[in-house]
């Protein structure tokens, strides 16, 4: 009777232990970030950003963070994008290439760092449940910056940013946000957690229950609670989806629930031969088309 409760013992113990060391693993912040851009730039672009003037931008979170972001004017425009970026990543290495489009569309761009990212605080990766709440900040924020005047605010994200600002969709949102473009989103935490792990061969009964018994406590938030999916059926914001339909990190299949979950206006684009995050780069003329046609039709 002994052995036997010490044997369960030991199995809960070795169960948790496993789900402490995912958590460590992947929701916090990385040792050695990634710095400079993921793909070439034109020297033409290079020398155009190089020419911009960038003011820092700070907020506190909820918990007590210092988040910060870059942001570029545009002058006497009431638009503005808000660029999330994704995992592992920071504000310029992921938006860099978007920059002079949306300028040249008229925009003013704030560029965030998420928390546990870039310059921002935070040991803890939010993977968009948690970064809804900061989003929301940025909003009141830039808000205040522009005198509480009516605005269009745009919310662009990619990868892990994606989800981010759909699951920002299913807050109540201030009617100065008009529009939302998610590229390469997950429909979930958790769905993409046990995606990635069958993907790498790990059956996902060996890691994922256990860390998800252990993620409200460790890092604020439940990975199943962490759904842009559900999210989005509360949306009211029109919502552009884009994804690659060689998507084999984020698969394109969860690009079709979370477009077909979506109660707002909406258009999905997927892109082909494109893998996760390359969309943009794989067809860049007609990512900017859609994105252009879809912000002119609901954007102020």
């Amino acid at each position: 009777m002994i052995g036997t409760i010490g044997a369960a013992a030991a199995a809960s113990a070795t169960y948790l232990a496993a789900g402490r060391i995912a958590i460590e693993k992947v929701c916090t912040r990385c040792k050695e970030e990634k710095v400079g851009l993921k793909h070439p730039m034109s020297e033409d672009d290079k020398q155009w950003l190089d020419h911009q003037t960038f003011i820092d931008m700070e907020i506190t979170s909820y918990d007590g963070l210092k988040l910060e972001g870059q942001f570029l004017p545009y002058p006497d425009s009431n638009k503005l994008v808000i660029c999330v970026h994704g995992f592992h990543s920071y504000h310029y290495r992921e938006f860099a290439y978007y920059i002079r489009f949306y300028h040249e569309l008229g925009y003013n761009i704030l560029l965030p760092d998420n928390r546990a990212h870039g310059q921002s605080e935070g040991h803890y990766i939010g993977f968009g449940w948690l970064d809804r709440l900061d989003i929301l900040e940025w909003i009141k924020k830039m808000e205040e910056y522009f005198h509480n005047e009516p605005m269009s605010i745009v919310l662009h994200g990619i990868s892990m940013g994606g989800a981010t600002v759909l699951m920002v969709s299913g807050e109540e949102l201030s009617d100065n946000v008009k529009a939302i473009v998610a590229d390469c989103s997950y429909t979930s935490a958790y769905d993409e957690f046990k995606y990635y792990l069958k993907n790498k061969g790990c059956p996902p009964f060996l890691l994922l229950p256990s860390a998800t018994l252990l993620s409200k406590k460790t890092v604020g938030y439940n990975f199943k609670q962490a759904s842009a999916v559900n999210q989005v059926k509360k949306s009211k914001t029109p919502t552009l989806f884009i994804h690659g339909n060689q998507d084999h990190f984020v698969p394109t299949y969860m690009a079709l629930e979370l477009y077909n979950a979506c109660q707002a206006e909406k258009k999905l684009l997927i892109v082909n031969d494109a893998a996760h995050g390359e969309s943009y780069h794989k067809e860049k003329k007609l990512v900017q088309s859609n994105i252009a046609h879809f912000l002119e039709k609901y954007v102020d």
